[in-house]
């Protein structure tokens, strides 16, 4: 077997590196042990999110710049994301709060999202020239202010009861004004984190508001406009409870018979037991990761610990049977905006900068697992001799194995990577991420 290899660290960025197997059956020490015929969940992706205020500072840059960063981000070469998310409505990453409706239309005869056709769209389809098989998740963050008890789509709130059809029929519309411009969308969440009350567009639902609103909202109006492909997921929220809200929806009607997964986002920590929970308790449900991203202030665009904490909690969700993984926004500005209603920017994986973009710490966590665990993926059975190594490991449908190796010591690390009766060494650098192909 020959392996081919990509380093990163705060010095250097991917560069390779080859290596060949050699037959060592009695290899044990410093061992990563991979398991290709220990095959669990089917991988879709990774990707980011296409907010508006991604589209703004994309649709900012020259035509010969906006190319490149989309190249980066998409094209097989680079990172090969394949994911997206997109906000049905505003978000704090927007320039301001917008609907789709003039206020108080019930019937939906003002729809139109010839807001989102200014920026949104166009940078959805450079997205679609180097990845026409992108798949897209949608989330509301808020209902439109008339169909809330607080009369505003900010400060959390929640939908008024006789509002709730309309609202179904509100989420219907844009999917398919959506797909009439080309852009189809496969998968939504009921609401974007439920149990906030931000300052920005929030709404908030208990697990029964939610299995009540898919029931009389969501349900009957993408039956009624042949919308019925589109997965449903529930949650969308912090990982603490990911398991508690499963359960607890789960418990409401027919909601599991109806719901395809369960999304979630990382802000509350790793909680990697949560995922493993509704995995064996809800086999037949997805696992997606649909947000995470780390302050600016905190992480730098030069700052390569944000690869590293990227790439251990991207590994750990994949142990414990997450199926996609999406980023928050795709791009800002380098003070990690525009936004709106909120204190402080966001990192994402490109900056823009002037005329031209930086490639940051969270492309590099994002890159090096895209790179070598390729869409329709298989994760597969692997066991590292030291904790501080954080991996995860799939055979990609050529048949190669994909492997990201996470080095969190301050220190080098020896690593013998173990295939049957096959092995090879290799040296981890101090804190850096290692991703290989395996043939």
């Amino acid at each position: 077997m020959f392996l081919r290899g990509y380093i990163s660290d705060a010095t250097r960025k991917f560069a390779p590196f080859a290596a060949v197997f050699s037959y060592r059956p009695d290899a044990e020490n410093k061992a990563l042990s991979l398991y290709p015929d220990v095959k669990c969940q089917t991988i879709r992706g990774f990707g980011g999110a296409f907010t508006e205020s991604a589209a703004h500072v994309y649709a900012s840059l020259p035509e010969e710049k906006r190319r490149e960063a989309m190249e980066r981000l998409f094209s097989p070469e680079f990172s090969g994301l394949k994911l997206g998310r997109v906000h049905i409505g505003s978000c704090d990453f927007c320039l301001g709060s917008y609907a789709y409706t003039e206020p108080g239309d019930r019937e939906m005869k003002t729809f139109s999202i010839a807001h989102d056709e200014k920026e949104i769209i166009p940078m959805l389809r450079d997205a679609m020239a180097f990845c026409p098989e992108l798949e897209l998740v949608a989330s509301p963050c808020s209902p439109p202010a008339w169909m809330k008890e607080n009369a505003s789509v900010l400060e959390g709130g929640k939908l008024l009861p006789d509002w709730v059809k309309e609202w179904g029929e509100y989420v219907a519309h844009y999917l398919l004004a959506m797909r009439k411009a080309g852009i189809h969308i496969t998968m939504m969440t009921v609401q974007n984190e439920p149990l906030a009350t931000q300052t920005w567009e929030s709404c908030r639902y208990d697990a029964e508001d939610e299995a009540v609103v898919i029931r009389d909202a969501l349900l009957p109006a993408l039956e009624r406009h042949g919308l019925t492909d589109v997965k449903l997921f529930i949650w969308d929220h912090n990982k603490e409870r990911v398991y508690d809200r499963a359960r607890d929806a789960f418990k409401v009607g027919n909601t599991r018979q109806v719901v395809d997964g369960v999304a979630f986002h990382w802000y509350s920590g790793s909680h990697f037991d949560g995922l493993q929970a509704v995995h064996e308790c809800f086999p037949e449900k997805e696992l997606l990761e649909t947000e995470f991203c780390t302050d600016i202030d905190q992480h730098p665009p030069e700052d390569f610990d944000a690869a590293l904490l990227y790439a251990e909690d991207i590994a750990g969700n994949l142990r414990h049977w997450t199926n996609g993984i999406i980023d928050w926004n795709l791009m800002l500005d380098m003070q990690g905006g525009p936004y709106h209603d909120r204190e402080g920017g966001c990192l994402a994986p490109v900056l823009v900068d002037g005329d031209d973009y930086r490639l940051t710490g969270a492309y590099w966590g994002l890159c090096h697992f895209s790179h070598v665990i390729r869409p329709g993926a298989v994760r597969i059975g692997a066991s590292v001799y030291d904790e501080r190594i954080s991996c995860a490991a799939a055979v990609n449908p050529d048949g190669s194995i994909g492997c990201t190796m996470a080095n969190l010591h301050d220190r080098e690390m020896p690593l013998t990577i173990r295939v049957e009766k096959e092995a090879v060494d290799i040296i981890l650098p101090a804190r850096s991420l290692t991703s290989v192909l395996i043939k």
